[in-house]
């Protein structure tokens, strides 16, 4: 597996550009991940592209889009697109639970997809409430699975998936493994390092 540091942009880049159909997953430290998401985010809303977003870590922040439509379009002649405009244009699920991440990633967010016409999704904290103990591990591990075969699922419809997360360890070594279960069965995996570039790890 090799690495390379790339800027945050080429990442951005690579994620919103033909063809589509991408599974990726940005793994950071601190909520800079969230951050750099919803910039990504803002970029293709400015494009007219809607977007949803799945949220299992409370990270989505309706001022950040504002903030960012703000920095972009400042120094852009015409029209300016007013932060109302992208809001519209962007639909949050949340998710407190293992079992209603899945059933929102599995079930309820392909159609919604569909419905809407949306080419784009992100997902915040995907993993983070299957960390919680109550919920048995073998029932975490196959609603995982489940998960994972829904994601190549959507990228089969031509929909590109970003996994936004905070790295999380906890003391169950079985619950640490699930993060490098889901990155094996991404195209691409990011570590947002601590200058805010981009560690790429290729798969």
């Amino acid at each position: 597996m090799s690495q390379s540091l790339i800027p945050y942009t080429t990442l951005a880049r690579q994620f919103q550009s033909a063809p589509p159909g991408k599974l990726y997953s940005l793994v950071g430290t601190d909520s800079s991940v969230f951050r750099l998401s919803l910039s990504m985010a803002s970029q293709a809303l400015l494009r007219g592209v809607p977007i949803a977003v799945v949220d299992g870590s409370n990270r989505f922040d309706a001022y950040m889009i504002a903030e960012a439509a703000r920095q972009i379009t400042a120094g852009r002649s015409g029209r300016r697109v007013t932060p109302e405009e992208l809001l519209n244009r962007i639909y949050v699920a949340r998710a407190f639970t293992c079992y209603q991440m899945e059933a929102t990633i599995t079930e309820r967010l392909p159609a919604f997809l569909r419905r809407i016409h949306a080419p784009v999704a992100m997902v915040f904290g995907l993993l983070d409430t299957f960390y919680d103990d109550q919920a048995p591990l073998f029932e975490v591990k196959a609603s995982v699975e489940r998960i994972i075969c829904a994601l190549h699922a959507m990228k089969k419809e031509n929909i590109s998936l970003l996994l936004a997360s905070k790295e999380i360890k906890v003391e169950s070594k079985e619950r640490n493994g699930l993060l490098p279960r889901i990155h094996a069965a991404m195209d691409q995996v990011y570590w947002l390092d601590v200058e805010s570039s981009l560690l790429d790890v290729h798969q």
